[in-house]
């Protein structure tokens, strides 16, 4: 062997253990580089549900302390104004009501239309008489006409 290929030989095992050396590196800083991604993703993962519970808890407690009493109180605020001002009003509109309903029933144009629905009843009562009279002895004549 001469000392020219001993050396290119020795030359290129030194080169590529520097690349070898050099893409280890690279592999293990990427897989640190993972790792710290999966790690990262687990904490936030675990702040995540630490958040949900503590909103969970929040809303139970909420729910059972002043979360209650603020609906109790809008459900009893709800009851007193069905009891209060809503109920005046609404006996105040169906008195109104009421009222006008008398009114039409006494006015001018009732009346005329009652006289026309009494009138219109005596004619029919008249003509299912006539139409019986009719039937048994056949039509007569009469001074009535309607």
């Amino acid at each position: 062997m001469d000392p020219l290929s001993l050396g290119l030989g020795l030359g290129s095992s030194v080169i590529g253990g520097l690349f070898g050396i050099g893409q280890q590196k690279t592999a293990a800083s990427i897989a640190q580089a993972q790792l710290a991604a999966q790690n990262a993703a687990f904490l936030e993962g675990r702040e995540q549900n630490k958040g949900a519970l503590a909103g969970a808890l929040f809303n139970k407690l909420f729910d059972v302390g002043s979360g209650g009493d603020i609906a109790f109180g809008r459900e009893k605020a709800g009851k007193e104004f069905l009891v209060g001002p809503y109920a005046e009003r609404r006996m105040g509109l169906g008195s109104e009501e009421a009222k006008r309903a008398r009114l039409a029933d006494i006015s001018p144009e009732a009346k005329e239309r009652a006289r026309f629905e009494n009138r219109l009843a005596i004619e029919r009562e008249t003509a299912a008489r006539r139409a019986q009279t009719d039937a048994m002895f056949g039509p007569i004549s009469s001074s009535y006409r309607a």
